[in-house]
């Protein structure tokens, strides 16, 4: 017999427990806003529909309760799983329904337990267990999806719009949403002739439930990833590096170089003149066009974006409000998505290159052709390059610097979780105003020389 690997079931062990718990906190939500009488969230806004429809008619609540309602939704859009994708529905799929199971369950828990607390006699009262709702709701999405085990029954079927049309998932759950909120909507009214189980809490809880989600990620999320082992950097890393080392078009070994850089280092310069010596393609500029076609986002406003990079605070709050509107990513996060496929895509072809900026070295970090690179300077070089560059008095070359090194930062923190320059993230940090743009270069090549052959490749002929 076989004998069991007791870290592997360790494994297993804690990550369902994280899901459960993060199933258990979003039923907990949803019984604090079915009390709250201002609505629950779209995904759920059908079944509490039903719920209230019930409780008017008076059935059984034992047998029509909101758990009950609840399963039998999820139920019909596992259905519509099936039917959008056909053929192309797993049978592990069906797994979804002891998930619906485990979940109606856990709202009925929740919603007996709930039971003892008084009614809401006011609008504020009501908007107090509103308000429970959404932290909950947002620390149970962050914990069951954490584990990357199975998606709820509304999570699946808006995945299967997203691959039926060849659209986002982020679109896909935009148009499942919204068609749940008017399909309960248009429920509510023929019965009620009014808005009952779905109302201004639904779109609250769609409003700020992103925003709140961001703010647990911030704290929780890197502890969550390692404790359910999802996130390994270094077993990724050689994991990739025993696939072995691919080479170009011209049969070279390939090499992928990724810069980082402070504003006004002479990282651009740097890297312009590195590709021109080793006689790759330098990806600048050229990124804002394949990124733009890749997002559909006008080449003028992704130009614009990438000079003006925006605030964290006012970012985390903008994003979440696109939870009900566009395509459910706010610009910015569709620009990264488009960035990151498209650097994605060119580090799959048979090319080498120099990649600037646009957190090319996160998103190849475990690509073993990939050397990543920073480079910085005193600040005292930096705002005489601005000045000269730009045009500028040095008062306003500092502060031109330190907006941007903050952009930079902020941008680079949020969708990396990473502080921007880290030595750690990097082969090779050099500080150009010590040595000049043309010794930083051949320093880097003579760094990648020795680099190809600690790794077993030969280098570059033009290095």
């Amino acid at each position: 017999m076989k004998k069991v690997d007791k870290n592997a079931a360790f494994l297993w062990a804690k990550r369902l427990f994280i899901y459960f718990c993060g199933l258990g906190c979003i039923a907990t939500g949803i019984a604090f806003s079915a009390k709250s009488g201002l609505g629950v969230s779209p995904v759920g806004s059908p079944a509490n529909v039903l719920y209230q429809i019930g409780l008017s008619l008076g059935w059984d609540e034992k047998l029509f309760n909101l758990g009950n309602w609840t399963i039998a939704v999820y139920c019909v859009y596992i259905l519509m799983q099936i039917i959008l994708l056909g053929k192309s529905f797993k049978p592990v799929q069906l797994l979804q329904l002891g998930v619906s199971f485990a979940f109606g369950w856990l709202v009925n828990l929740t919603t007996a337990m709930v039971s003892g607390l008084p009614a809401p006699s006011n609008y504020g009262m009501q908007l107090v267990y509103l308000l429970v709702n959404i932290p909950m709701v947002a620390l149970g999405v962050m914990l069951y999806l954490s584990p990357n085990l199975l998606p709820t029954p509304g999570e699946g079927v808006a995945l299967a719009i997203s691959e039926k049309w060849n659209t986002t998932v982020a679109t896909g759950k935009t148009v499942f949403d919204c068609s749940m909120v008017v399909i309960s909507a248009i429920v509510s009214l023929l019965f009620f002739h009014g808005l009952v189980g779905v109302r201004e809490g639904t779109v609250l809880c769609a409003l700020l439930t992103g925003f709140v989600m961001r703010q647990f990620q911030k704290l929780l999320q890197k502890p969550l990833l390692r404790f359910v082992e999802r996130e390994s950097r270094v077993n990724r890393y050689l994991e990739a590096a025993a696939e072995g080392y691919t080479v170009d078009a011209t049969g070279k070994p390939k090499i992928l170089i990724a810069i980082g850089r402070e504003f006004g280092s002479g990282g651009y310069e740097i890297g312009k003149l590195l590709a021109e010596r080793l006689g790759v393609t330098f990806y600048d500029e050229q990124l804002n066009v394949l990124a733009a076609e890749e997002s559909g986002i006008p080449l003028a406003k992704v130009q614009e974006m990438e000079e003006h990079l925006m605030r964290e605070a006012l970012y985390d709050f903008k994003a979440g409000a696109y939870e009900m509107a566009g395509d459910g990513l706010s610009i910015e996060e569709r620009l990264f998505v488009a960035q990151t496929a498209v650097i994605r895509r060119i580090a799959a072809g048979d090319e080498s290159c120099v990649i600037m900026g646009r957190c090319a070295d996160y998103t190849l970090y475990d690509n073993p052709n990939c050397f990543r690179i920073y480079i910085h300077a005193i600040p005292r070089a930096r705002t005489d390059r601005i000045m000269n560059q730009f045009g500028l008095n040095e008062a306003e070359a500092r502060r031109q610097m330190q907006i941007t090194d903050a952009s930079r930062r902020n941008h680079y923190r949020h969708f990396t979780g990473r502080e921007y320059g880290k030595q750690e993230y990097y082969h090779l940090s050099v500080d150009s105003s010590t040595i000049g743009t043309d010794a930083s270069v051949q320093l880097i090549m003579e760094c990648i020389r020795m680099w190809c052959d600690v790794r077993g490749t030969h280098p570059l002929s033009t290095v």
